[in-house]
C-alpha cells in the first residue's frame, strides 16, 4: 500500500471584505460606464462596433462638407452656402434614428434575456436605480450623434472666422447647442427605451424603434396633406419634434412646422417624454426577476 499524504489546511475561515465600499452610487456608476462601453461596444468583437462606428461617422460628415464648401468659396457666398446650426440637427434624423433603434435594445433587451437583469437586482441596485445608469449611459452616448457634431461645426465654422461675433454671442450659440443637444438625445433615449423595455428581443426592439417612427411620419403627413388635417397633426410625426424644438431654441423661423405654436411644440416634446417614463417604470415593475 502507498502511504497516504498528510492533509495541510490552509484555510483560515471567513474573511470580510475590508476593502472601499462604493455603495449605491458605485453601483450606479459601474454601470453607467459599462452601458456606453457596450453601446459602442468597447472591448466586444468588431461586429459590435460596426454599427456605432458608421452612425458616428455619418453625423460628422454633412460638417466636414459645410467646412469644405466654406473653405472653398469666397467668404462672401459662404454665409449663404453653410448650414446653419438648427437646420444641421435636421440632417441627423436619420441617423439618430438608427443609432438609438441599435444601442438601446442592446442595453435593456440583452439584459433580460441572458439574465443578467437578475444579477443587477441582486446587487445594491433597485429598479429604479438601475433603469437610471442605463439611462444616463445610453442619452450620454447619443450626445455623440447629437450634441458633439454640432459642437464640431461651431469649432470650424469659427476658424473659418465664420462664427459668431464675440464672447457672449459665441456663449449663447454654445448654450442653445448644448440644451437642444440634450433634449433631443433625452427623447430618442427614453423612445428607445420604453420599446425596449416591451420585449427581450433585440431585433424585434431595433425594429420596433424604426417602424414607430417611421409608421407616425407616414401617418401624420397622410392626415396632413392628405386628409387636409389641421397644423398640430403634424406633431404626431415624432421624429420630426425635438427637431423643430431645436429650432426653436435657436430662434429660427426656417425649418419650423408650420401653423404650430411653440408651447404645442414643447408639450409634444414633454408629453413623449412623460408617456415613454411611464412604459418604462410600468414595464420594469411589472417584469419578473430570474436569477
Amino acid at each position: 500500500m502507498s502511504e497516504q499524504a498528510e492533509a495541510e489546511i490552509f484555510d483560515r475561515g471567513y474573511r470580510p471584505y475590508d476593502g472601499q465600499r462604493s455603495g449605491v452610487p458605485g453601483a450606479i456608476r459601474a454601470v453607467y460606464v459599462e452601458s456606453m462601453q457596450r453601446a459602442i461596444g468597447l472591448r466586444r468583437r468588431a461586429r459590435f462596433k460596426i454599427v456605432p462606428v458608421i452612425t458616428i461617422v455619418l453625423a460628422y460628415l454633412p460638417a466636414l462638407a459645410f467646412m469644405g464648401i466654406a473653405i472653398l468659396l469666397p467668404s462672401e457666398f459662404a454665409d449663404e452656402v453653410v448650414a446653419d446650426y438648427s437646420g444641421y440637427y435636421g440632417l441627423l434624423g436619420i441617423t439618430v434614428l438608427l443609432f438609438t433603434a441599435f444601442v438601446a435594445p442592446e442595453l435593456l433587451s440583452t439584459d433580460r434575456r441572458t439574465g443578467m437583469f437578475g444579477l443587477y437586482m441582486s446587487s445594491p441596485l433597485t429598479r429604479t436605480t438601475y433603469l437610471i445608469a442605463k439611462g444616463l449611459g445610453l442619452m450620454t452616448v447619443l450626445l455623440l450623434v447629437t450634441l458633439f457634431p454640432v459642437v464640431f461645426l461651431l469649432i470650424g465654422y469659427l476658424t473659418l472666422g465664420l462664427g459668431p461675433d464675440g464672447i457672449v454671442e459665441t456663449a449663447k450659440v454654445v448654450g442653445r447647442i448644448i440644451v437642444s443637444g440634450v433634449m433631443i438625445s433625452s427623447y430618442f433615449g427614453l423612445i428607445g427605451m420604453a420599446i425596449s423595455t416591451l420585449t427581450n428581443r433585440k431585433g424585434f426592439a431595433s425594429a420596433g424603434i424604426v417602424m414607430f417612427m417611421v409608421t407616425s411620419g407616414a401617418f401624420s403627413g397622410i392626415l396632413f396633406e392628405v386628409a387636409e388635417a389641421p397644423d398640430w397633426v403634424q406633431l404626431f410625426n415624432f421624429v420630426n419634434v425635438p427637431f423643430d424644438v431645436a429650432t426653436r431654441i435657436f430662434d429660427e423661423t426656417e425649418g419650423r412646422l408650420e401653423g404650430v405654436s411653440t408651447l404645442a411644440s414643447i408639450s409634444m416634446w414633454a408629453a413623449v417624454c412623460a408617456t415613454s417614463i411611464g412604459i418604462i417604470a410600468l414595464g420594469f415593475k411589472r417584469m419578473q426577476v430570474t436569477k
